[in-house]
């Protein structure tokens, strides 16, 4: 899965601006600094796993809408819970429950 950075980054301070709280207010609650911040938003630089998930904390954001592109369009054909559970899993493991909900639904057990 690629990630795109840039469109992560937009979105983070998008949802930052909303609630009106200034970079470097950011970057003293995480302790982190405002040039990272500003490389993140502006797509600059990756991020890890632990730091994406105290800004999203930190911006009471679901990491699920901040990498998911096309939510709006996924929530209308998948319990937003459910992607959640099924993202954390690899490519094969993600393949098994697609094939065995297939079955399921072929043999009409749901």
């Amino acid at each position: 899965m690629n990630l795109d950075f840039s469109n992560i980054g937009k979105r983070l301070q998008k949802t930052r601006i909303e609630n009106k709280i200034s970079q470097k207010e950011m970057a003293e609650y995480l302790n982190i600094s405002i040039n990272y911040i500003s490389k993140l938003e502006n797509g600059k630089t990756g991020i890890e796993l632990k730091k994406f998930i105290k800004i999203c904390d930190f911006l009471n954001i679901s990491i699920y809408d901040v990498l998911n592109e096309k939510n709006e369009n996924i929530i209308r054909y998948m319990d937003k819970e459910l992607y959640e559970l099924i993202i954390r899993f690899n490519r094969d493991r993600q393949k098994l429950i697609y094939n065995m909900v297939k079955l399921l639904i072929k043999n009409r057990v749901v």
